[in-house]
């Protein structure tokens, strides 16, 4: 004899997400650990010591492979399904964190770098297709809201960590998220839709009873959002380029990433702790930038509930052009610091007898108005611009362009830094973030509330 429990559809189909938000958190954690270990790796008593040419490829290693790691993601998740690419994506991503914690030398960080960089690319495409289809209309958008929910989440926590611990201690904690991830995902269901299509009916109405307790009909909530596209109706790459559909899209949103990369996001989320060092040396750089993590986490759930309101365009036009204001009152503050943020840490403190407040109002104006559009919206837009004939095609060039910006950032931005100060780069960053917002205001398409055939 034995209880059943009458659990709502709900908590069946969020907990099927729940497994890849939690390796989400690993993505971010991934993104954040770079300010945890450069510090310490220039750190006297460290056992590997690093030169700031090798600083910035221990940064940029991450981001590297993202661009490759979305397109075998992508592909792996229609050959194999979305649930296993996800379950396989968690393995590499243990062996990555391990790779780091066990490092004896600096190329064992460069592979484990490299590989946590793979996965986190590679997690993108499956995690929020496999969240879409397994949660009913209702809840769609909650949960797909998550994910930039779980990256700022996985940034505050490796953050706050590396704070208190050393970075081997912390890459083996960090390793334990995808395998928590893992274990979850094990025991959720594939997801229906990609059962159907590759004719595994029964299959398809055994994961749908388990997520929604109800057999599937003609007329059920995952045929109607996902109607099948054979293969023959595609057009493929060579007829796609030749169309105005679906270039004018892509230039729109290659420009978006572009703008989102070059107004400075990634390079501060991977280097604050030597940037605040510079901006405010009064400060502990280190509570510092937890405090800078947990307002990026506040934001990330105040734009879910802005883009659930107000339109793309507005938002972003505002965002870009808060940004850019930031970025240039920060450079103006900090024009008399010393030029070169690599050598922040050997630096003598810049006494002053009044506290200037401005550097960190200025940054903290900078997370929150950056947070609320560019960081969201170029991944949502992605989604919703491109025609259905071509939008696996067009979402997956935009978003690996993304991450090559990604990578040239991270891996310039201290080149930047060093060569021509601190003052100038935020001068560089907030000069591309102003000179998007007019660009997203004459060219990017409103998308909320509106089918691909409207967009389109």
């Amino acid at each position: 004899m034995f209880i059943k429990l009458n659990v709502p559809p709900v908590v069946k189909q969020m907990f099927a997400a729940s497994g890849p938000l939690i390796v989400t958190l690993g993505s971010g954690m991934t993104v954040g650990f770079s300010a945890v270990l450069l510090p310490q790796l220039k750190d006297d008593h460290s056992a590997i010591r690093i030169d700031s040419s090798q600083e910035s490829w221990i940064a940029s290693m991450a981001a590297l492979p993202m661009a490759a790691g979305s397109v075998l993601g992508g592909i792996s998740m229609d050959k194999m399904g979305r649930k296993t690419t996800n379950l396989l994506i968690c393995v590499p991503f243990v062996i990555g964190w391990a790779a780091v914690s066990l490092a004896k030398s600096l190329p064992a960080v460069f592979v484990g770098r490299l590989l946590t960089g793979l996965c986190t690319g590679m997690m993108g495409p499956p995690s929020a297709v496999y969240i879409a289809e397994v949660t009913e209309p209702q809840y769609r958008g909650a949960a797909l809201a998550m994910i930039s929910f779980s990256i700022s989440a996985g940034i505050l926590a490796v953050h706050t960590m590396g704070t208190f611990l050393d970075w081997r201690l912390v890459s083996a904690l960090c390793s334990l998220v995808p395998f928590a991830g893992y274990l979850i995902i094990w025991f959720t269901p594939e997801s229906p839709i990609w059962l159907r299509e590759k004719g595994l009916v029964e299959s398809a109405e055994r994961a749908h009873s388990r997520l929604s307790g109800k057999p599937i009909t003609s007329v059920d909530c995952y045929k109607k959002t996902s109607p099948t596209v054979t293969a023959e109706q595609k057009p493929n790459f060579w007829k796609c380029i030749g169309r105005t559909s679906f270039l004018e899209p892509l230039v729109v949103l290659v420009t978006f990433f572009f703008v989102q990369q070059f107004s400075g996001v990634n390079a501060v989320a991977f280097y604050s702790v030597t940037l605040l060092r510079r901006i405010s040396p009064e400060l502990n750089e280190y509570y510092s930038t937890i405090a800078l993590d947990v307002i990026r986490l506040a934001v990330s759930i105040l734009a879910c509930c802005l883009t659930r309101k107000f339109g793309r365009r507005p938002l972003a036009v505002i965002s870009a052009a808060g940004t850019s204001i930031s970025l240039l009152c920060l450079a103006v503050s900090v024009q008399n610091n010393a030029p070169s943020i690599i050598k922040a840490a050997t630096a003598s403190p810049i006494t002053s007898p009044n506290f200037n407040i401005i550097p960190l109002l200025s940054i903290v104006a900078y997370m929150l108005f950056v947070n609320i559009g560019l960081v969201p919206l170029p991944w949502i837009m992605a989604g919703e611009m491109f025609p259905s004939y071509c939008r696996e095609l067009g979402s997956g060039l935009s978003t690996s362009f993304g991450f090559i910006m990604f990578y040239l950032v991270i891996q310039f931005s201290p080149l930047m830094l060093a060569n021509i100060g601190t003052s100038m780069t935020f001068t560089i960053f907030g000069a591309v973030a102003g000179t998007g917002a007019i660009f997203l205001y004459l060219c990017l398409p409103e998308t909320k509330n509106k089918t691909i055939n409207d967009v389109s």
